[in-house]
């Protein structure tokens, strides 16, 4: 098992550990970067304080960026999955003060919904003309793209576009979106994975539906010059 292993300690500071060396108590802040599963995970122990909380988050969020990565929070106050508790077994387990095991709860089980009552029979009256209506279903909601060749792009994406198209790939990646100032454009072609080669066309998804979309099957490379954002790229693993 491939894993490094942080503390995160009650200011805030950060140390790396051998797993073989860790300690696991209700005061844990534990941050392991799982390369096998390419997970982060963020054990916290019961009686962490807000410090390691807000200072663990921004940490797991640079490994994010960093390995490309999903993360797990394992809260030990919410209870935990029989996965969680394996994984911790790895590393000793939770122990107290005194180096005993310590018991931890699983995660709670979702109750099941409760029967909803059935609703007393109502009262019918005869009618002299009975007419049937049908009520249509909403029709789906239809994402509008719009096709931009390389050279009619606009200033900002153009600005982007030049950026992506003189770095280095993520290795075993593939680009498929970009973000340029308010706007979202998908990348089509038959090469995403060096986009230096200018085998790809853009474009612009027009409307896009109200909501929030955690992209949590891509990580993002964030594109600044002179001190401003450009624009980000989504990229995935395959």
């Amino acid at each position: 098992m491939l894993v490094e292993c942080y503390l995160v300690d009650e200011e805030g500071g950060e140390n790396k550990v051998e797993p073989s060396e860790l300690k696991i108590t209700h005061k844990t802040l534990l941050i392991i970067v799982h390369h096998d599963d390419h997970y982060i995970y963020v054990f916290k122990g019961a009686n962490v304080s807000i410090v390691q909380k807000f200072a663990s988050a921004r940490r797991a969020s640079g490994m994010r960026l960093q390995h490309g990565y999903k993360i797990r929070h394992i809260e030990e106050a919410e209870g935990m999955t029989e996965a969680d508790l394996e994984l911790l077994a790895h590393f000793g387990g939770i122990i107290d003060d005194a180096g005993a095991p310590v018991k931890v709860a699983k995660e709670k089980a979702v109750p099941a919904k409760l029967k909803t009552p059935k609703a007393p029979p109502m009262k019918t009256f005869a009618a002299k003309k009975t007419t049937t209506t049908t009520t249509k279903k909403p029709a789906a909601v239809k994402v509008k793209t719009k096709a931009i060749a390389l050279e009619d792009l606009p200033p900002k994406l153009s600005k982007v576009v030049k950026t992506m198209m003189s770095l280095e790939p993520p290795e075993g990646s593939s680009c498929d979106y970009i973000l340029a100032g308010t706007k979202l454009y998908i990348i089509l072609g038959e090469n995403k994975t060096d986009l230096r080669k200018g085998h790809f066309k853009l474009e612009e998804i027009s409307t896009l539906p109200e909501g929030v979309f955690p992209a949590e099957n891509y990580y993002p490379r964030i594109l600044v010059a002179n001190q401003k954002v450009l624009g980000v790229e989504l990229w995935a693993r395959r």
